[in-house]
């Protein structure tokens, strides 16, 4: 089963998308340790519940919290029942790497009630028949990082590369290749390698250069992703992921770059003395 933003159901579910219920929130957090010898991941997680007719049916037994659990990497698909509210999940070597996304549900695990919650929109006609594997709630999708990829420096996704087709002082970034292209003129190639010899050079170079390429990177992946075959796109992504930055049209890319390069802004002090 896929669950969607735009997944409706025909009856309601609290969730952020659905508006089905005027009051409540269920989301869940989730921190990850990893044993970096052995390749053994442990999952901590906390859920957070307030809508009090849901509630009452998972501290009655009546309910249940999980997650849809999928790695595209180990073809690993699960649906895992989590501890209420609090629990920790192990997970033997090799089932979990690069990106796995957890989809939070809670689902009806009693026979069929009546369902009449207060806090139900008033579009709804209470009571309603839910049965046995009914869908209560529905969490925002979560999306971590599992590996050494996200540990890569970001720099060393990008090549410098000087290009003679270029005019004095333009800049190109080209992702058709195993490392991000930024494709810059001689005189600008000839700047750059002057300046990674200087000692405060790199905060010059990732604001200047480096800040607005992982912007342009993030703003055609928001569009477009047609280059899972190269070898920067899994540990770009698992630095997004790492990050909880998610790739979408609601995105601030300037944001996110920023972030991603451990906001780069802080280290043009260095320039002037302080």
């Amino acid at each position: 089963m896929r669950i969607t933003e735009k997944t409706r159901f025909p009856h309601p579910v609290l969730s952020p998308s659905t508006g089905d219920y005027v009051s409540g929130e269920f989301s869940m957090d989730i921190q990850v340790q990893e044993n970096r010898s052995t390749g053994s991941v442990t999952l901590e997680h906390a859920i957070t519940l307030t809508e009090p007719n849901i509630r009452a049916l998972i501290e009655s037994n009546q309910a249940t919290v999980g997650c849809f659990i999928k790695c595209g990497d180990t073809f690993f698909t699960s649906l895992r029942t989590m501890a209420w509210p609090t629990g920790v999940s192990d997970f033997k070597p090799g089932l979990l790497l690069n990106r796995v996304t957890f989809q939070p549900i809670i689902w009806l695990k009693s026979d069929t009630i009546q369902w009449d919650a207060e806090t139900i929109h008033p579009e709804f006609a209470p009571p309603i028949s839910l049965n046995t594997g009914e869908i209560l709630a529905v969490g925002e999708q979560l999306v971590i990082s599992v590996g050494q990829a996200k540990l890569k420096p970001i720099e060393s996704i990008f090549n410098l590369i000087k290009s003679e087709k270029l005019s004095d002082g333009q800049i190109k970034i080209e992702l058709n290749s195993n490392q991000i292209s930024i494709q810059v003129d001689t005189k600008t190639f000839n700047s750059i390698a002057q300046l990674r010899e200087q000692k405060n050079g790199k905060a010059i170079l990732l604001n200047a250069i480096y800040l607005p390429a992982v912007m342009e990177v993030l703003d055609i992946l928001r569009c477009a992703d047609e280059y899972e075959s190269f070898r920067w796109h899994q540990p770009f992504l698992a630095k997004c992921d790492d990050k909880g930055i998610r790739i979408d049209e609601s995105m601030s890319i300037f944001n996110a770059a920023q972030l991603l390069l451990e906001y780069p802004g802080r280290n043009l002090g260095a320039l002037t003395g302080e």
